[in-house]
């Protein structure tokens, strides 16, 4: 579905990544971990097109890289707080060239299955964080993407909103989207991910299917870095890059 080959990134100070050979299949969620500056996002902004490669390939089905088929959710702090739903949906599906009609079938559609549909013509500013959340993904899946990033998606929510955005993200891999998460909070990971990948300074150190029931993340990661005798701390190792 998208496959990286022999991906490099050097930067003037250090190397971004280094030889990345993945691939990412339909239906399958993937948690991306890795401690500070470890690559990940340098991998992110490489997939879409923020950075230039220094050599490597990203294909998606074998049709270069159609960014069209991706979305990548990001912090709700980026939506433009005062424009309401309706209109920040219609113009996110006007960039990806969809049709007026198309865009407004759309997004109703996506309201009112996040149960936004009452708030569409609210303000970002004015919802609670749960609800901003909704809306940034109501605007995320607008162009049905195949393959959807998430970086942090229950940052700053409560319990009971980050219950309900991790329902969200189980019925999306229903509907056979690929569903990579990037994110510090390992316990609601296990619930979800059926496959885990550990980046450590640019390079893929672990890359394997992921089982909660005989498995947890921290064991995955533990055993897959090099540790130095200091850190006393499994938390120290995952303070997540910026």
């Amino acid at each position: 579905m998208l496959s990286i080959k022999n991906l490099n990134k050097t930067f003037k100070n250090n190397t971004g990544v280094k030889d990345i050979n993945l691939q990412f299949n339909k239906g399958e969620v993937v948690g991306l971990l890795g401690p500070n500056g470890a690559g990940k996002s340098t991998l992110l902004k490489l997939i879409f097109k923020e950075y230039k490669k220094d050599s490597g390939e990203i294909i998606y089905e074998n049709s270069g890289n159609n960014l069209n088929k991706f979305s990548f959710f990001t912090d709700q702090s980026l939506f433009p707080k005062y424009l309401t739903l309706d209109f920040f949906c219609m113009y996110t599906a006007e960039l990806a060239g969809i049709k007026p009609k198309e865009a407004k079938k759309r997004t109703n559609h996506l309201l009112k299955n996040l149960d936004l549909i009452n708030y569409k013509n609210k303000t970002f500013k004015s919802l609670s964080a749960g609800m901003q959340k909704k809306a940034m993904l109501a605007a995320s899946l607008i162009n049905d993407p195949d393959i959807i990033f998430f970086d942090e998606p229950t940052a700053n929510l409560d319990i009971d909103s980050r219950k309900e955005f991790i329902s969200l993200i189980k019925d999306m891999k229903k509907n056979n989207k690929s569903i990579i998460i990037a994110s510090h909070i390992l316990e609601e990971l296990e619930t979800i991910i059926d496959r885990v990948i550990i980046i450590k300074e640019g390079n893929i150190v672990l890359d394997d299917i992921f089982d909660k029931n005989k498995d947890s993340l921290e064991s995955f990661y533990l055993k897959s870095t090099t540790i130095k005798k200091e850190t006393k701390n499994f938390n120290d190792l995952m303070k997540w890059e910026e």
